[in-house]
């Protein structure tokens, strides 16, 4: 029986979320958070991503030979787990140091703007990488 299995991660920032599997541009199902998931294919090539609202997955070709099993990781965006845990350190620390310590941090609103337009990449233009689908070997 030939298969290809999709692992997610389980990740906080989109845990809540059921993300979309396609296969050959015809969705097959969906996968929630930290779960694995088999689907059973025909001999050959296949196109296969991820989708999740208007974001999705890069689009990776399998070829898969029979009785084979492709394993397939899927994962949020490049260090997606860390973005909203800098911004909220960086509050705290900007409002302990100004309002407990009265020291002048305004520098923390320039790293809270960074890390809150980076992720605003991957939901704008870079809307195709926002999760990635890799191959394990």
């Amino acid at each position: 029986m030939t298969k290809i299995r999709i692992e997610r991660n389980s990740e906080w920032n989109n845990k809540a979320r059921k993300i979309g599997i396609y296969i050959d541009g015809e969705k097959v199902g969906t996968i929630n958070d930290g779960e694995t998931q088999d689907y059973v294919v025909e001999n050959g090539k296949h196109e296969v991503y991820a989708k999740i609202d208007w974001c999705r997955s890069q689009k990776i070709e399998l070829n898969v030979a029979e009785n084979e099993t492709a394993i397939l990781k899927l994962t949020g965006f490049k260090y997606g787990t860390w973005i909203l845990p800098i911004i909220f350190g960086s509050m705290l620390l900007y409002f302990l140091g100004k309002n407990a310590l009265n020291f002048d941090l305004n520098f923390l609103i320039w790293i809270m703007a960074i890390t809150f337009l980076y992720p605003m990449y991957y939901i704008t233009f870079g809307k195709n990488r926002y999760l990635i689908l890799t191959e394990k070997k």
